[in-house]
């Protein structure tokens, strides 16, 4: 059975004592009712630590017992996803947390609905990286996803991007995506709801994206996330 899980981003250690953020002591003790002596796993970027709590009150501190690094992600992966409506990009970001996604680039294309900016993308920013934090600990995975802030289809810069590129695309041309070998570092394209333009999915094709498909039905977005991802890393041979 696993331990209950806090992340210790907003939490603070002193000499192998640490000072439980409020909102992540309250989970502990109220809904997974925590007590002086249970045992936790602390989840911090690329680190997974055993603590055993002190329950005082609404002061809650935990002693540090061990640590370890948490395993680099294989395959990494990076996700070009284009932005999607609220509830399809919530579940589009906790899926690319559960299947291990490195990074995820949003990116504003034709056919997304919504348009952030100013404090409104801030305020969703940070929105978006909770419900990553939340994911990544629902999973048991110390990291969460990298989230880029969204850019214009048209602005984003592929050059950093890795050589194997695959896009889901509705396209006579795509291949089954069980058909490709997985490298240990690629690119997934996935569009928003109504696929890519046919402007973006030239440009995908230009910059080098293979066109892959996932399966003989038409997914939501969000789903489509959650097939893909799952795949890639299910599909990884390492050499």
């Amino acid at each position: 059975m696993s331990l209950p899980r806090l992340r210790l981003e907003r939490c603070s250690c002193n000499n192998g004592i640490w000072t439980i953020d409020a909102e992540e002591a309250h989970h502990l003790v109220r809904v997974r009712h925590c007590y002086t002596g249970s045992l936790v796993e602390g989840l911090l970027d690329g680190e997974k630590v055993t603590l055993r709590l002190h329950c005082d009150g609404a002061a809650v501190t935990a002693r540090e017992l061990s640590r370890e690094e948490e395993p680099p992600l294989e395959p990494r992966i990076e996700l070009l996803l284009g932005l999607l409506k609220n509830d399809q990009l919530d579940d589009a970001l906790r899926f690319c947390a559960e299947t291990g996604v490195f990074r995820i680039h949003l990116l504003v294309c034709e056919r997304s609905v919504p348009r952030y900016e100013g404090p409104r993308l801030d305020d969703k920013m940070k929105r978006w990286r909770k419900i990553l934090d939340e994911a990544t600990k629902q999973a048991g995975a110390a990291t969460p996803p990298v989230l880029c802030a969204p850019v214009p289809f048209a602005e984003f810069d592929f050059d950093g991007l890795p050589e194997q590129r695959l896009a889901a695309l509705l396209s006579d041309g795509a291949r089954p995506l069980r058909e490709t070998r997985i490298a240990e570092s690629l690119a997934a394209a996935i569009g928003p709801e109504g696929d890519w333009s046919p402007a973006e999915s030239a440009r995908l094709l230009a910059e080098g994206f293979a066109p892959v498909r996932l399966g003989a039905r038409i997914m939501r977005a969000s789903t489509a996330v959650a097939s893909f991802c799952a795949s890639l890393a299910m599909m990884y041979e390492k050499s």
